[in-house]
C-alpha cells in the first residue's frame, strides 16, 4: 500500500475508533467537534429523539451506525444526514412495544461538506491578489490532501478568488484534513472559505487574517495581510469538495477531492494556470455575478447604472 494511502487509513480508524459512544451514559465529545450529537429519550412518550450541533458554518454529512438496538421502530443499521449550521432535531425513533425493554447503541463520523452538491468545476476564479496586478504561479504541489497552488503575489495582501462565508477552521471531524482540527498548523495562518455550490477555497500564508469565522466573503475583497520572506509575498490555494464516491468507503481517510479551478486572467483569458507564469488579475462584472441569482445580478447591475 502507498506510505501516503496508509497513513490516511491509519488516520481514519484512529478517528473511528474515537467517535464510538454509549447510549444509556453520559459521554464526553471532545470540546472541538464540529457536529457534537446528543440524544434523549421520552420515557413518557416512549420515543428517543437525536440532536446535533453544528457549530461550523458549512453544511457536515453526518453517518450515524447503530449497534445491538432493540425495540425501536425503523431503527436500521445506519443513516446519513446532512446536518446544517446551528442546533436542529436530526432523527427520532418511538418505541414499538412500551412495555418491553429497550436498548441501543451507536458511534457516528462527521465529514465537512455536503456530498449531494452539485460542484461547479467551470466556475471561474479570480487571482489572490488585487485587480490589474501581478501574480506568478510559482509551482503545484500535489500531496496527500490533493492539488495546491503556490502563488507569488506582488503586495502583502491576498484577496479571495471567489465569494462564501468563513469556516472555523480550529474546528475538526473525522476525516485526514481535519482529524485533528482544519487549520494547518501554528505557523501558517489558514482562511477557508464555503462556496455556494458546496466547493471550499483553502488560502495558506504567513501573515494574519483579515475576516473571521462566519463572515461573507466576496470574490475580489482583502482577507489576509502576508509577512515577507526575502522581500517576497506568498500564498497557497487549493479548491476541494466533499466527495460522495469517497464518504462511504471506510478504506479511505481523506474523503475530501481536490480539483484545479479555471482562473479567469486579464493577460491569458480563462485556463488552469501554468508553473512560473505570470498573470494579471482581471476582475470582471461577469465574473463577480456567477453567484448571484437572477434577482441579485439584477440588483448589482442596477446598483453599478446608479453609479455611473
Amino acid at each position: 500500500m502507498p506510505k501516503n494511502k496508509m497513513k490516511n487509513s491509519i488516520l481514519f480508524a484512529a478517528c473511528l475508533l474515537s467517535a464510538v459512544f454509549r447510549a444509556n451514559a453520559q459521554f464526553q465529545q471532545p470540546v472541538d467537534n464540529a457536529v457534537q450529537l446528543s440524544d434523549k429519550f421520552d420515557a413518557q412518550e416512549g420515543l428517543l429523539t437525536f440532536y446535533g450541533e453544528n457549530r461550523d458554518f458549512c453544511p457536515y454529512y453526518l453517518s450515524i451506525n447503530f449497534k445491538d438496538y432493540t425495540n425501536f421502530r425503523g431503527m436500521i443499521g445506519s443513516r446519513t444526514i446532512i446536518a446544517n449550521p446551528g442546533k436542529q432535531s436530526l432523527l427520532s425513533y418511538s418505541l414499538e412495544d412500551k412495555t418491553k425493554a429497550w436498548n441501543y447503541r451507536y458511534s457516528y463520523l462527521m465529514f465537512r461538506g455536503n456530498p449531494r452538491s452539485k460542484i461547479n468545476i467551470d466556475f471561474s476564479y479570480a487571482l489572490p491578489t488585487a485587480e490589474g496586478t501581478t501574480a506568478i504561479m510559482a509551482r503545484t504541489a500535489e500531496n496527500r490532501d490533493g492539488y495546491q497552488l503556490s502563488f507569488e503575489v506582488m503586495s502583502d495582501t491576498v484577496y479571495a478568488c471567489r465569494g462564501g462565508i468563513m469556516c472555523n477552521d480550529d474546528l475538526r471531524d473525522h476525516t485526514a484534513k481535519g482529524y485533528k482540527n482544519f487549520d494547518t498548523g501554528r505557523s501558517m495562518t489558514q482562511v477557508t472559505l464555503y462556496h455556494n455550490d458546496g466547493s471550499f477555497g483553502e488560502y495558506v500564508f504567513k501573515g494574519k487574517s483579515l475576516v473571521y469565522p462566519g463572515q461573507r466573503v466576496k470574490m475580489g475583497q482583502a482577507i489576509g495581510v502576508i509577512e515577507s520572506m526575502l522581500d517576497n509575498y506568498f500564498v497557497n490555494f487549493s479548491a476541494y469538495f466533499l466527495d460522495k464516491n469517497k464518504v462511504g468507503d471506510s478504506k479511505v481517510g481523506n474523503k475530501h477531492t481536490h480539483f484545479r479551478p479555471f482562473f479567469q486572467t486579464a493577460n491569458a483569458g480563462k485556463l488552469r494556470l501554468e508553473r512560473e507564469r505570470e498573470y494579471v488579475c482581471e476582475l470582471s462584472d461577469e465574473m463577480l455575478m456567477q453567484d448571484m441569482s437572477k434577482k441579485e445580478q439584477k440588483k448589482f447591475l442596477k446598483a453599478k447604472s446608479e453609479k455611473r
